[in-house]
C-alpha cells in the first residue's frame, strides 16, 4: 500500500515510528494460544515521521554487533509513495556502515509496517510481517518506541542524540506496556548523547 495518500492527508489535517515510532491495538491472540502482538499506536502521520532519528537505546541486534556508536536511521518518501530507510552507525574500525531498504504500511494506521533490505530483480521483497510496530510515539514526534510482531526487537528512537529525564520515564512506560522488558534494551552511545552504554532499566 503506498505510503502517498498518507502524506497528501496530513497536509489537510495533520511513521513509521523506530522507530521508533505511537498506539489503534493490534491484532489480539490467535485461536491457537499465541501472544497477543504488542499494541500499534492509533496513527502514524508518515509526513511528520520522515526524517533522521537517533537510535538511543535497543535490544542488541546481531547486525549491530560491528556499531560502535552513532546509529541513526532517515526515513523518507520515495517516488513510489513508500518510505526509503538508509540505516548507518560508526564501526568499531572508525568506518561508516550504511545499509538502505524501504517500508510500506500493512494497514491503514501506517503503524504496522514490513521493513525489506532485501532486493529481488530491482525490487525490495515484503511480506505480510509486520516487523516494524511503533507501539509508541510522542506527541510532538520527538521519541518512538518500535518492536516487531514477536517482540524479538526493540528500538528507542529521538530527535535528539539524548532523552530528558521526563522523556525516559515516558519511553519506560511505553516499553511496559508494549509487553517489553526495559532491561533487555541497552543504551546506544551517541556523540551528544550517551557515552558509555548500560540497561536502559
Amino acid at each position: 500500500m503506498s505510503l502517498s495518500r498518507y502524506v497528501t492527508a496530513s497536509a489537510a489535517a495533520g511513521l513509521l515510528a523506530v522507530t521508533a515510532a505511537a498506539p489503534a491495538l493490534a491484532a489480539g491472540a490467535s485461536g491457537t494460544g499465541a501472544a497477543a502482538a504488542p499494541p500499534a499506536v492509533e496513527r502514524v502521520d508518515v509526513a511528520r515521521y520522515l526524517g533522521d532519528w537517533y537510535q538511543v537505546a535497543a535490544i542488541p541486534q546481531l547486525f549491530e554487533l560491528q556499531c560502535a556508536k552513532n546509529a541513526k536511521a532517515a526515513y523518507t518518501l520515495t517516488a513510489a509513495g513508500t518510505v526509503g530507510v538508509r540505516n548507518t552507525c560508526a564501526t568499531w574500525l572508525g568506518s561508516t556502515s550504511t545499509v538502505t531498504g524501504e517500508a510500506t504500511p500493512l494497514d491503514a494506521s501506517a503503524a504496522r509496517l514490513n521493513v525489506s533490505f532485501l532486493k529481488l530483480g530491482g525490487s525490495y521483497v515484503h511480506t505480510g510481517d509486520a516487523n516494524y510496530i511503533v507501539t509508541g510515539l510522542d506527541p510532538e514526534y520527538r521519541w518512538a518506541v518500535v518492536t516487531d510482531s514477536g517482540r524479538k526487537s526493540g528500538f528507542v528512537l529521538s530527535r535528539t542524540p539524548a532523552l530528558t529525564t521526563g522523556q525516559q520515564a515516558a519511553v519506560r512506560a511505553v516499553i511496559g506496556a508494549a509487553g517489553l522488558d526495559a532491561c533487555d534494551f541497552r543504551v546506544t552511545r551517541q556523540d551528544g548523547g550517551a557515552q558509555t552504554g548500560g540497561r536502559l532499566c
